[in-house]
């Protein structure tokens, strides 16, 4: 289920309508972008408004403001005030579900302060596009003031409201979930039922659930979402099924899993102390978990919030450019790749490459190219028919010994011993 439709749109606005009629405030809806879905006509934007948005940069001036406000707002998880990029007053409230920031809500078109020369300046400064200075001093003139104590308290009324729409989200969100975890275990103890061999329903269930987990932490450390998800959903499953429901050992289980996956994030560009920070709450959480559904739940959701915290998030800055890096780097890691090759392949310099990978990953780009290639390794050692030299050629190893010296330094064990550990 997407977290998105989870959010009841037409229920906030009609709360945000009754807002706008009470205090006379405009009221939009903007995503992380800064972008309006969501535009009322109980009040309409005020004439100075209308006046710098009918200018050429006017529009991309107020979506600047607006994304940047919601980032705040996101990273202190209350109201944010600021002044726009026109030299008004706004405030943003938040829009998050699961700790990832969804938009939020702006308010606007007011003053907290009596206009004054110095205000008109500074206003002048902030539109150099403006030809005509006294209209837009006319216009900002006509705006009221409201006391700072008066603006603060709409706020918070706001941020509550908003904070109770999302934890009835989040309770909707848990039933679906809690139900689609009991649908997954139920089939799959069916599945098993139907297996005619005693000896293959029993099977080496453990080793592949090591081997399931081993997979799953290495799609965490490459960012793949989608991967992650699905090999998570097989892992809590595989759990149910061997503890055979012991609630104790699955508590025990998750919490190893959980701690594990946090290195993962980190080891992936999640920042370490945010790491830990939820990785705590979630310990608190699962605590207080009286059935196996909730323990599932919660380390559903601690995974995805440490995927949208860690390197591919879709906000951080140039993004695209260590994304493209990174899927030609998958598709060409068995290819004798260097910094220049994915540099020439996205048309920038190699130094300008580097610190991007520094920036958003936390490592440069040989690093990530020789991460890439042992978690490939890793994969490829699970099939019995390849030999170990046949495997380091296979992941871009030009000299099987410093495939062994590397994958002994990302795994801790030669190649051969975890060869034999599979065994």
């Amino acid at each position: 289920m997407n977290d998105r439709n989870l959010v009841d749109l037409q229920y906030l606005q009609e709360i945000l309508e009754n807002f706008s009629k009470a205090t006379g405030l405009h009221v939009a809806i903007v995503n992380k972008n800064g972008e309006s879905f969501g535009l009322f006509d109980t009040v309409e934007r005020c004439a100075f408004c209308r006046y710098i948005r009918s200018k050429p940069s006017g529009v991309a001036k107020c979506r600047a403001s607006y994304k940047q406000a919601t980032q705040e707002a996101s990273k202190w998880e209350e109201p944010y005030f600021f002044r726009c990029r026109a030299g008004m007053v706004i405030w943003a409230v938040p829009i998050s579900l699961r700790g990832i920031s969804l938009g939020s809500i702006i308010c606007s078109q007011v003053l907290l302060w009596k206009p004054d020369k110095f205000f008109y300046q500074e206003l002048r400064e902030l539109n150099p596009e403006v030809n005509d200075f006294a209209e837009m001093e006319r216009l900002a003139g006509q705006l009221d003031v409201v006391a700072p104590a008066r603006f603060q308290a709409a706020a918070d009324v706001l941020y509550v409201t908003v904070n109770q729409l999302m934890k009835r989200d989040l309770l909707v969100l848990e039933k679906v979930e809690t139900y689609k975890i009991q649908q997954r275990i139920r089939k799959e103890l069916e599945d098993r039922k139907r297996q005619q061999d005693p000896a293959a329903r029993q099977g080496n269930d453990y080793a592949a659930y090591l081997q399931r987990e081993r997979s799953f932490l290495r799609y965490i450390r490459l960012g793949d979402k989608a991967m992650a998800e699905k090999n998570l959903h097989t892992l809590l499953t595989q759990l149910f099924v061997k503890t055979t429901g012991e609630q104790a050992i699955i508590k025990l289980r998750i919490s190893e899993l959980a701690t594990m996956a946090s290195r993962a994030a980190v080891e992936g560009g999640a920042e370490a102390e945010t790491v830990m920070v939820l990785l705590d709450t979630f310990n608190e959480k699962i605590n207080e978990c009286q059935r196996m559904e909730e323990f599932f739940f919660h380390m559903k959701n601690l995974v995805m919030v440490f995927l949208n915290r860690s390197a591919p998030l879709e906000d951080k800055r140039h993004h695209g450019l260590v994304g493209e890096a990174r899927s030609f780097i998958l598709e060409h890691y068995s290819q004798s790749i260097k910094i220049d090759d994915v540099a020439a392949q996205l048309f920038i310099s190699p130094s300008h490459l580097s610190r991007l990978f520094r920036q958003e990953l936390n490592c440069t780009v040989n690093d990530y190219i020789t991460r890439v290639r042992v978690e490939q390794a890793v994969e490829l050692m699970k099939k019995p028919e390849l030999s170990v030299a046949q495997v380091s050629q296979a992941v871009g190893f030009q000299s099987q010994s410093y495939f062994a010296k590397v994958f002994a330094k990302y795994i801790g064990v030669a190649p051969l011993v975890y060869r034999n550990s599979l065994s």
